[in-house]
């Protein structure tokens, strides 16, 4: 449609093996019965066969069949197509490529959904961003590929080009593009018009480097595939200052509310020169990777398939959860094996002009999923990029303050056993500055650090938590150095041990009632006495976080609270109605009664071993 030509293009300006016919069958009495049925010692992803844990909603955990992931730390990473974490072989078959229309319950879906997959792929690694592609939808047949040849030998002459004004001269283009053919008889909302990114998709990559490694470990421990790891490639190409129209921020575009529920905050510092300094962390990706993908593993988890959570990470949970009605009401697809997957495919293809009406469902959601496959098979031949950014997040001790130059002072005895990372060489200020970039420093005059520059540094402002990052052997330097100012409990590391998967001892009775939940989620369970499910569940991992505020149970509680407000709002609630006329229409078999207790737990069943942080 027309309306995907600037939809689909993102720019560097602000914005935006099948599960068995029984399956369904025996999930729809839950639509009435609401049976968790017995817990679940292990788990295969529906229609993929990737090994998640069989313990935690969406919690991967250390297998035979990952460990080619582990292998990077090594030295002999595979590369990322080969990986179980990889859409096409996590989320088969709508994201295996390969798979045959056959292997899905709608063929000409699947086939349809694989063609709307494959523009994405040819849009963000093949056509460069001197390349318009238009494609007849009726079809899928490419009318022309036209290229902006002066512009792109003046891109490799200087090698470097302002992609706004690349922009600019394929709108024009666009515009002669879709005259000519609809002129020539092609129906104006059959024409597709995709403009290349693989310019910039290769220069995201390359930003993201010295991130690519917590984003890909962050995802696998909570259950994600690699997709997650494109997102800030697809929102912003990795570009963490750009601010969307709507208020968007930083490389993941997260709502100003949502940073700060999540504690990613903007406050301002002192100087010793009087000055203030602007803290923003949004600006810092290891500030918002965990928000972010902790926001996103809720999305999912509510809406059921990995698939549409991703996309409702994109366009909000309310657009799919209609779509989702509106594949009950209106399509004619519904049967007692269809899944979630079933009814987002729809809805980016047969159904889109259906779901689109009306709603902000639109190009750039229809293209949302397909672009992050794209961006990631821009990099499917390599291996993951080992981390090249190895820091501590660090905090001072409440009730004390300390000056950067203190701090740095105290370093520089240390500082060439330090590694600073991107800015390796220079004064220690300006590497500071270059390491911490949610700090609005004023740059070096020379080797001095300027009045202004030197920051007074607190624990909290306002009971904003105040964070910053040095090298990862920087504490142990200021401590042998005599300064003892650094709260070891709020001290974290990056290195090859983060995001490590949950251990078994840190999994209770009650992820596994979540995970069950959440697997009956996947085949159409949106009906209240679920909710009720849910929100008992709510309840006992709050009591959990009490008990034992760990880093996991404390991840757990955010996940299941994201789950339950999206559970409790007016689109959910016409969902929840339209899903359960239907199963009114459709045979179901009993399954055995609830098994989760009404009243609360002793507090003795929550006591469990405390894992090492």
């Amino acid at each position: 449609m027309i309306s995907s030509v600037f939809s689909d293009s993102a720019s560097d300006e602000p914005g935006p093996s099948p599960p068995s016919p029984e399956r369904l069958i025996l999930s729809l009495a839950a639509l009435m019965l609401s049976g968790v049925g017995i817990l679940l010692l292990s788990l295969i992803v529906a229609q993929t066969g990737a090994v998640q844990s069989p313990d935690a909603p969406g919690l991967r955990s250390s297998t035979a069949a990952e460990a080619n992931e582990n292998a990077l730390s090594e030295g002999r990473a595979p590369a990322l197509e080969t990986l179980p974490s990889h859409p096409s072989n996590a989320l088969g078959p709508y994201l295996n490529l390969s798979a045959l229309p056959s292997a899905a319950r709608h063929p000409l879906l699947l086939r349809e959904f694989h063609d709307l997959v494959d523009q994405h792929v040819h849009q963000q690694v093949q056509d460069d961003n001197f390349t318009i592609r238009v494609i007849d939808r009726r079809t899928d047949t490419v009318l022309e590929l036209f290229e902006l040849t002066d512009l792109r030998a003046k891109y490799r002459r200087n090698g470097f080009i302002d992609w706004r004004e690349v922009d600019e001269h394929r709108r024009d283009a666009t515009d002669r593009l879709v005259k000519t053919y609809t002129q020539r008889g092609v129906p104006l909302d059959d024409i597709i018009v995709r403009w290349g990114r693989a310019n910039q998709v290769e220069a995201a990559h390359r930003r993201d480097r010295a991130y690519q490694a917590y984003e890909r470990r962050l995802a696998r421990s909570l259950g994600l595939d690699l997709l997650a790891t494109e997102i800030g490639t697809v929102e912003t190409f990795n570009q963490d200052h750009l601010v969307s129209p709507v208020g968007a921020r930083s490389r993941y575009q997260m709502m100003p509310w949502i940073l700060r529920r999540s504690g990613v905050n903007e406050y301002t510092l002192p100087t010793e020169g009087g000055a203030q300094v602007y803290i923003q962390e949004s600006l810092h990706p290891l500030l918002v990777l965990e928000p972010a993908f902790l926001l996103l593993r809720g999305y999912v988890n509510a809406v059921g398939h990995e698939i549409p959570g991703l996309s409702a990470y994109h366009t909000g949970p309310g657009n799919i959860f209609k779509l989702y009605r509106q594949y009950i009401t209106e399509s004619n697809h519904l049967t007692a094996s269809s899944t979630v997957a079933d009814a987002y495919a729809w809805g980016v293809t047969e159904g889109f002009d259906v779901v689109s009406e009306g709603s902000t469902f639109g190009g750039n959601s229809r293209g949302y999923v397909p672009a992050l496959y794209g961006s990631l098979a821009a990099r499917d031949d390599q291996p993951p990029a080992p981390s090249a950014l190895r820091v501590v997040r660090l905090q001072v001790e409440p009730d004390t303050s300390v000056t950067l130059r203190t701090i740095l002072g105290a370093l520089k005895t240390a500082d060439r056993s330090l590694d600073w990372g991107p800015r390796a060489n220079g004064p220690l200020y300006d590497r500071f500055r270059t390491l911490n970039s949610h700090f609005d420093l004023p740059p070096a005059s020379g080797d001095q650090m300027p009045a202004d520059g030197n920051v007074r540094l607190v624990s909290s402002i306002d009971g904003k938590a105040v964070r910053f990052f040095l090298p990862l052997e920087a504490p142990a330097a200021l401590r042998s150095a005599g300064l003892h100012v650094l709260n070891s409990t709020n001290t974290f590391r990056y290195d090859t041990s983060t995001y490590a998967p949950p251990s078994p001892s840190q999994i209770t009775h009650w992820d596994r009632q979540y995970r069950a939940l959440v697997d009956d989620i996947e085949d159409f369970g949106f009906t209240r006495r679920n909710r009720n499910r849910l929100l008992r569940l709510h309840d006992r991992f709050e009591a959990l976080a009490v008990q034992s505020p760990t880093r996991f149970r404390r991840r757990q509680l955010r996940i299941i609270s994201t789950h339950r407000r999206l559970w409790l709002s007016s689109p959910w609630e016409e969902l929840a109605d339209a899903t359960e006329a239907a199963a009114e229409q459709m045979p179901v078999r009993a399954q055995p009664p609830d098994s989760l207790p009404v009243d609360p737990p002793d507090l003795q069943d929550l006591r469990m071993p405390v894992p090492p942080r």
